[in-house]
């Protein structure tokens, strides 16, 4: 389970010797008459931004996990200490922690022996660190070199650990700067949803390897970029951590997330609102629809001159360097993201769109890539995304530097 790096610093916090009389025991007198237990407890917090501003607010505070283990040691009697240890660090987790392990010490358990201690002790992940099949929604964005490539490139290189089920077609977005910042090309955008059994925090690692596969390199905020993988949504989770916030913080007000979102998935809802009426309130900001007929040429030459560079994505050693056994690690393909909880005008860490799906009519486009199917719509492959074709199932690409 810790065999996720994290990018951001996080510190292990210890409270020990907590000592609280409770009512705890299988013994009808242990229902009665108050004993002493002690508890101690450990958690991992990402810490990165209260080290930077010394503030409280930005970490877990020991006193109130203090003010929470009393609560509950001395509350509602439970039979067994295994189950004290267990509540006592799934509220750990609630607060935030992304690991928590908890002991609970019983020094005066009914033993007819001599005895110095008896405890139990529970180690619990956060839902960042938790292995589930999850529903995922994902931004793809780039605005350099031939974006429309690294954002379809980009696609088939998740769909090696995400079950895709939608992909939107390709979205122009004027750029949103910031006072006094340099003039950007326009980016390209689009939005995925699919399923995975990775973890948050191991899917956020994921997304930045693809990016750096892109020739991505993080100098500056709100700088340009050839590749923006952001996790929009998870299905079932809410997080405040810092490296990875959950729904994404600012895509309830970006068109670009919104609108291709939107086309592929009418029913949408991003923290219990509708997308449809989150769109209504960002309707003047510039996004526009994009023409396959004028970028698909440009797209499949650059492509085919990628697939002809020495360099090359290999899904499972690169996986392996990042300390994943392939897919295996989570029985199914996995997943992606990408949020920092920094803003950023542009969506850079926490929000971009970025996606696009298979596409047919007048412009159907045969060769190397198979390109062909209604894009956004369900397929039939082994990813059930039409237009990919073979190339989807490959894992081919290469670096974008």
């Amino acid at each position: 389970m810790r065999e996720i790096f994290p990018t951001m610093q996080e510190q292990t916090i210890r409270l020990t010797g907590l000592r609280v009389l409770g009512t705890h025991g299988v013994l009808a007198s242990e229902h009665e008459a108050p004993q002493e237990f002690s508890v101690d407890v450990e958690m991992v917090v990402c810490t990165e931004q209260a080290v930077a501003s010394d503030s409280i607010a930005a970490t877990i505070s020991y006193a109130d996990v203090a003010d929470m283990v009393v609560q509950i040691v001395a509350g509602k009697h439970v039979d067994l200490i295994e189950t004290l240890a267990d509540r006592i660090a799934r509220q750990v987790v609630h607060m935030g922690a992304r690991m928590a392990t908890v002991t609970v010490h019983k020094p005066q358990a009914p033993i007819a022996h001599a005895f110095s201690d008896v405890s139990a002790t529970v180690s619990i992940p956060g839902v960042l660190l938790t292995p589930a099949r999850r529903r995922v929604v994902i931004g793809i964005g780039s605005n350099l070199d031939v974006p429309e490539a690294h954002v379809i490139e980009a696609a088939h290189m998740l769909s090696d650990f995400v079950d895709v089920e939608e992909v939107s077609e390709l979205y122009r977005t004027v750029p949103q700067l910031a006072d006094g910042q340099e003039e950007q090309p326009d980016y390209v955008n689009a939005v995925l949803t699919g399923y995975t059994d990775i973890p948050p925090l191991q899917f956020l690692q994921l997304v930045h390897h693809i990016e750096a596969e892109h020739g991505r390199v993080r100098t500056k905020r709100w700088e340009a970029r050839t590749l923006d993988l952001d996790i929009i949504d998870v299905e079932g989770i809410t997080s405040a951590d810092p490296e990875l916030i959950i729904p994404h913080p600012r895509a309830a007000r970006r068109r670009f997330v919104l609108e291709p979102w939107l086309a592929i998935d009418p029913a949408a809802t991003l923290g219990g609102v509708p997308v449809a009426d989150l769109l209504s309130e960002v309707r003047a900001q510039p996004v526009e629809k994009m023409d396959m007929a004028e970028y698909m040429p440009r797209v499949l030459e650059t492509l085919n001159e990628w697939d002809n560079a020495d360099e090359s994505w290999d899904s499972d050693s690169d996986l392996a360097s990042l300390g994943i056994d392939g897919t295996d690690d989570f029985g199914t393909d996995g997943e992606f993201n990408s949020a920092h909880g920094k803003e950023d005008p542009n969506g850079d860490a926490p929000d971009s769109g970025g996606e696009f799906g298979g596409f047919e009519g007048p412009h159907d486009f045969d060769g190397p890539r198979d390109w062909e199917g209604p894009g956004g719509h369900r397929g039939s492959g082994p990813h059930r995304w039409p237009g990919f074709g073979p190339f989807g199932a490959s894992g081919r690409g290469g670096r974008r530097q």
